[in-house]
């Protein structure tokens, strides 16, 4: 299977290997935004991301793995790049807040429905939240964000002159905020880049010394350029288990970890905390050229976003994994992801090289790049986030493309952002100098706490169509061999819809099933844009593949999923859920399921209906050793059905 990162291919779901040739005719639609691809490797789960770079758009989308919106926030305010879902189903968001002229930064809490539960700007003359935000486990937020320090006192902490070409220096800090209401907070820590930092430029000021022998400081003149923006900051992500935070930045291309058990006078600090380092920077890796270990040859990160700890119980747990984008490469432009073990003890200590000698690891442990490098490369933003089963979901956020890799990997899901500068376009469309970029994307389990509980039925797809075909969905989710299946979805147009097929394949090739608009076909109401059709039960374990199409008057035809059928909706049949003992299946076990299950060995009675509801011993048959496990049961005192131990297991 090809490795590269915009290929095309053929969606082989639940192992199912299959290859059907089936026209489409009508659909002249080529596509250019949506998803492409859904193997049956990639992570079920929810989508969120937020669409930056927007004119007049403030909407953050939860979309599930078909690409079909199953959630949406809206706001006045527009997004400022980082979104997350908390716990208790809450958003979290920076937002750009309008100022005049000027455009302001605050952070956002919305609750499900939209409303606004916490809102502040965080910004002033003298500083500003950027990028990232951080939620911490006892409901506080980590800020990013930077502040204005003046030529006079940088030139008096050791800056070089000749990197001045501004009035001011903005370095980066860190706040961690509580809410003390709806629109207010409280500082409880902080710390700044500016307490920790050497030079050996000026020996007449502040922290002059050998920058080889402090690698626990930042060189204030280590710099490609003279911007204000000298350390430009992008990510920060918080380990609880150690107590530290780690911040990328991309202007150093360099990654830190410093440690938060400190108090905030400590953090301006060197000594106490965990680590009895105060405020210092306790590990670093991506550059060590930074702190004269290394040369431009040892340089591993460029222009990286995205650092962040693998969290516990995933694979790779404790590792970091960053977006390297790769812009300043010395082979070429080009991105990779890399999955990076650092050389920390349990006590959260990390070991010291020597004076001139870089931190390790050597390098990465895994990296995902390109059959074709140059085919995966994102300028700036993007993000990675490592899912439960393994794989690694990417966030190519120039391109606003988000796709799926497995440990090996291969590409098993991708999907383009269709929300442009422009506006949302229609399919086919080419998003030609349209920006649809993202600064980052987050995959959700459907059992994520915050998502329990909430309605996540399939709406409409992002992009815009002629036809919209939307939530389709089937009844059972999960069938027996008893259960017909019903299947529903609203199909609107432009033009008059004339009809509109289901399309499914239970074992013996596709069939075409009529849906109906007529309040007969499970479909609710006549003419209220939702069609429906049954589909006869399936044998166990059945796996039935379909999708719906719709043709309106003018000839159009539209699908979904668009691209059928090389993606589709699937279900299986599984056995139904049954109490042991329950021969008759009446939902009791007493003397008659004895009865019955006598009538089926010794007189041609119908069997139990599952037959597994008959093996009240649990022996994997059905015979008169059940019939008396049962009597036992009912009028010895015996272990109830398909109890051998007395742990009283009931189901079958």
């Amino acid at each position: 299977m090809s490795r590269g990162f915009a290929s095309f291919r053929l969606i082989f779901l639940l192992g199912f290997m299959f290859l059907i040739i089936f026209p489409i005719a009508g659909n002249a639609q080529s596509q250019t935004v949506g998803l492409f691809q859904y193997e049956s490797e990639s992570f079920e789960g929810y989508t969120l991301f937020n669409p930056m770079l927007t004119l007049g758009i403030t909407t953050t989308y939860l979309i599930d793995n078909y690409g079909r919106i199953a959630h949406t926030w809206d706001n006045e305010y527009g997004p400022n790049l980082v979104v997350y879902l908390l716990e208790n189903g809450n958003l979290l968001r920076s937002v750009k807040i309008p100022d005049g002229e000027d455009m302001g930064a605050g952070v956002q809490i919305l609750a499900w429905d939209g409303s606004v539960v916490w809102e502040f700007p965080f910004y002033s003359d003298d500083f500003i939240q950027h990028h990232d935000l951080e939620p911490l486990p006892n409901g506080n937020v980590l800020i990013l964000a930077r502040e204005n320090i003046s030529y006079a006192e940088a030139i008096a902490m050791g800056r070089d002159p000749a990197l001045m070409n501004d009035t001011i220096i903005s370095p980066e800090y860190i706040v961690e905020v509580e809410q003390t209401g709806p629109t207010s907070y409280n500082i409880v820590w902080e710390w700044h880049f500016w307490d920790h930092l050497i030079q050996d430029f000026d020996s007449t000021k502040a922290n002059y010394g050998v920058v080889a022998d402090h690698p626990e400081l930042l060189d204030v003149n280590f710099a490609k350029h003279a911007r204000p923006d000298w350390i430009h900051a992008n990510a920060v992500d918080y380990n609880p288990e150690l107590d530290q935070i780690v911040i990328s930045s991309r202007a150093l291309n360099e990654i830190y970890i410093i440690d938060h058990s400190t108090t905030t006078a400590e953090a301006a600090g060197h000594s106490g905390g965990n680590s009895g380092m105060g405020g210092d920077i306790l590990y670093r890796w991506g550059n060590p050229r930074s702190y004269d270990a290394g040369t431009v040859d040892d340089q591993k990160f460029f222009s990286e976003h995205d650092v962040q700890w693998i969290k516990p119980g995933l694979p790779g747990e404790g590792h970091l994994l960053i977006f390297n984008n790769g812009d300043t490469r010395p082979e070429g432009k080009y991105s990779t992801v890399e999955e990076l073990v650092t050389p920390v003890d349990e006590f959260g200590n990390y070991s010291r090289p020597d004076p001139g000698t870089p931190f390790g690891p050597d390098e990465p442990i895994w990296i995902y790049q390109a059959d074709n490098p140059t085919d995966f490369y994102s300028v700036n933003v993007s993000g990675a986030q490592r899912l439960p089963n393994g794989n690694t979901l990417i966030c190519s956020g120039a391109g606003g493309i988000f796709f799926e890799v497995t440990p090996d990997s291969d590409v098993v899901w991708e999907y383009i952002n269709p929300v442009t500068s422009v506006g949302i376009v229609e399919q086919g469309e080419p998003l030609g100098g349209k920006a649809n970029t993202v600064f980052r994307c987050y995959r959700y389990t459907s059992d994520y706490p915050g998502l329990v509980g909430k309605d996540l039925a399939p709406d409409s797809l992002i992009e815009l169509y002629p036809i919209t075909v939307a939530g389709v969905m089937h009844f059972p989710e999960l069938p027996t061999p008893d259960d017909s299946v019903i299947v529903t979805a609203y199909v609107m147009g432009e033009n008059e819809i004339v009809s509109v097929e289901l399309n499914y394949d239970g074992g013996g090739g596709y069939i075409a099933v009529p849906m109906y608009d007529d309040g007969l076909h499970h479909d609710e109401l006549e003419d209220d844009n939702l069609y429906g059709a049954v589909l006869p039960p399936l044998l166990m374990e059945t796996t039935a593949y379909y999708y719906v199409g719709a043709e309106d008057d003018s000839g159009t035809v539209q699908y979904d999923p668009p691209n059928a059928t090389d993606i589709i909706y699937n279900f299986v049949t599984v056995a139904a859920t049954c109490i042991c003992g329950d021969a008759n299946y009446d939902e009791a076990v007493n003397v008659a399921d004895a009865v019955w299950i006598i009538n089926y060995v010794f007189a041609g009675g119908d069997p139990p209906d599952p037959l597994e509801s008959g093996d009240a011993n649990c022996d994997d048959t059905c015979n008169i050793a059940d019939a008396v496990w049962i009597i036992n049961y009912i009028f010895a005192g015996g272990y109830d059905p398909c109890d051998t131990d007395g742990d009283e297991v009931l189901d079958c």
